[in-house]
């Protein structure tokens, strides 16, 4: 039996690393004296995963962790225990059982909504509406580990349409990024996109980045939760 629960990483928490996020979690479990079960070898350890990476820096309401256990336990008091070990910063907001030969947590999720907020005025719609007329938009990334030290990907392959609202204290984008196999892309290489593309003078510096949502795909190729419907609500 596997537990899957929506999480979050509210905003006092959104610079820690990926890495002690989930050394955190670590602890909660076992706090939390859940039944969860642990792998064999020499250095045994929990046996749970988060669905996707968080970059530092950034919010989200929708993480996922997949806890397999060793013995069955109801959804709602499992779920309630680990809410109450977590420290400030992390919740449990739903949770479900999911069978425990199901694919892997982290390959299932294919996509995230994300929302990010700049403190910025001017005027970029024509920008924004040239991007999501474009067919492709070629970026070199930064990658110190390769020989060439950057990693050109098209953008539009991971975020096809972006969705802009403007006022006169901030600029406010939404928009799905895919995640594949391979990996996907952060909001803040989005933001440098657009900077270097269209020659605007964004603030990537002090964008607030959250992720709104999670979600993967059924065999048709449809966006499915990725939580049942039926799932536990904490909140």
């Amino acid at each position: 039996m596997k537990l899957r629960m929506q999480i979050t990483k509210d905003p006092e928490i959104r610079f820690i690393s990926h890495l002690e996020y989930a050394r955190t979690i670590s602890r909660a479990i076992r706090r939390a004296k859940l039944p969860a079960a642990y792998s064999e070898g020499f250095n045994p350890h929990l046996k749970f995963s988060l669905a996707s990476a968080l970059g530092v820096g950034v919010v989200s309401y929708t993480e996922f962790v997949e806890i397999e256990l060793a013995q069955p336990m109801e959804v709602e008091p499992a779920a309630r225990a680990l809410d109450a070990a977590l420290p400030r910063g992390i919740r449990v907001l739903a949770a479900d059982a999911v069978d425990t030969h199901h694919a892997a947590l982290m390959s299932q999720a294919a996509g995230a909504g994300y929302r990010v907020t700049l403190p910025y005025t001017q005027d970029i719609s024509e920008a924004v509406a040239a991007f999501n007329a474009a067919t492709e938009l070629l970026f070199k990334k930064a990658a110190p580990k390769t020989k060439a030290g950057f990693k050109e990907i098209d953008v539009k392959f991971y975020i096809p349409q972006v969705t802009l609202v403007q006022d006169e204290e901030k600029t406010v984008f939404t928009f799905d990024c895919k995640i594949t196999p391979t990996g996907s892309m952060k909001a803040v290489d989005l933001l440098n996109a657009f900077n270097e593309h269209y020659h605007l003078d964004l603030p990537v510096e002090m964008a607030d980045i959250e992720r709104l949502n999670l979600y993967r795909l059924s065999k048709k190729g449809n966006r499915v939760p990725m939580l049942n419907s039926d799932a536990v609500k904490l909140a």
